[in-house]
């Protein structure tokens, strides 16, 4: 649709196309009030809801004197272990001490001397040579062996060393 205009144009003419008249209308908006079986199940469930908080909150209370239950518990068997370490500290020491008193040279040297021990004389003391090597010198006393009995103790030796194992 080219409508030509005054000023020669070829441009459409819009304004055909626009209703001649708008009604301003406004649309009706009507407020419908709930029906009664609408309220009662918006009161039963803000009932529940506020029933759920109550009951979560009234959950984290139990739990919180719970654990202040169980740490109070806790902290006393603590200190009473602390008590125990003390105690079993201080008989420690005092067992130590009894030990020491015990094992200490002068008493050793009484109890010897109630035994009839004596202390060592200058001739009681020998000293072995080990300068010259290993050897072993035979006096006239001692036995002479065969060859047969010394196979005979070797090998009753090396049997009681199998045996012990």
């Amino acid at each position: 649709m080219r409508t030509r205009s005054a000023g020669g144009s070829a441009a459409y003419d819009l304004s055909r196309f626009t209703p001649a008249r708008q009604e301003a209308r406004r649309p009706r908006l009507t407020v419908a009030s709930p029906s009664a079986r609408a309220r009662a199940r918006a009161r039963a469930a803000y009932a529940l809801k506020v029933a759920a908080v109550a009951l979560a909150m009234a959950a984290v209370v139990a739990a919180l004197l719970y654990s202040h239950a169980v740490l109070s518990e806790l902290k006393s068997e603590a200190s009473s272990m602390q008590n125990d370490l003390r105690d079993l500290h201080s008989e420690q020491v005092r067992l130590s001490a009894e030990l020491e008193s015990k094992i200490s040279l002068r008493n050793v040297e009484d109890y010897a001397a109630q035994l009839g021990m004596a202390p060592l004389d200058k001739s009681q003391i020998t000293y072995v040579d080990l300068s010259r090597g290993d050897r072993i010198e035979l006096s006239a006393e001692s036995p002479k062996q065969t060859l047969g009995e010394r196979l005979r103790l070797a090998m009753s030796n090396v049997r009681a060393l199998l045996q012990q194992d």
